[in-house]
C-alpha cells in the first residue's frame, strides 16, 4: 500500500509544495458516532520559502499507506497509573510530615 502526495499551494507565497503522506507530521482526529470510529488525519508541511505551515486532510486510509497513529489505549493506561502514582506520592508526603509534626509537638509540650 503506497502512501500519496499531495501537491498544494503555498497559502502565503503560493510556491508548489508536495506533502508526502509517509513522511511529513500528522495529526489525528477520531471521532465515535454510534460505536463506528471515523478517523481523520491533518497532514502538515512547512513552506522552504515562507516558513508558512500548509495542511491537508484526508479522511481516506487507503491514502495514508502504512505508517500507523496513536494509540488511544496506550494515553488512557498511562494517565490512569500517573493518577495512581500521584495519589500514592501524597499519601506518603501525608505520612511523612504528619510524622514529623507529631515529633515537634512531642519535643515542644514534654
Amino acid at each position: 500500500m503506497e502512501a500519496r502526495k499531495v501537491e498544494v499551494n503555498c497559502s502565503s507565497c503560493h510556491e508548489l509544495l508536495t506533502i508526502d503522506f509517509a513522511t511529513d507530521n500528522f495529526s489525528s482526529e477520531i471521532q465515535i458516532f454510534n460505536g463506528k470510529k471515523q478517523q481523520k488525519r491533518t497532514y502538515l508541511k512547512e513552506c522552504p520559502h515562507c516558513e508558512t505551515i500548509n495542511y491537508v486532510m484526508s479522511d481516506k486510509k487507503e491514502e495514508w499507506g502504512k505508517r500507523k497513529g496513536p494509540n488511544i489505549k496506550l494515553f488512557l493506561f498511562s494517565g490512569i497509573f500517573s493518577c495512581f502514582g500521584i495519589v500514592v506520592l501524597v499519601l506518603l508526603f501525608m505520612y511523612f510530615a504528619f510524622k514529623g509534626f507529631g515529633f515537634v509537638f512531642d519535643w515542644l509540650f514534654s
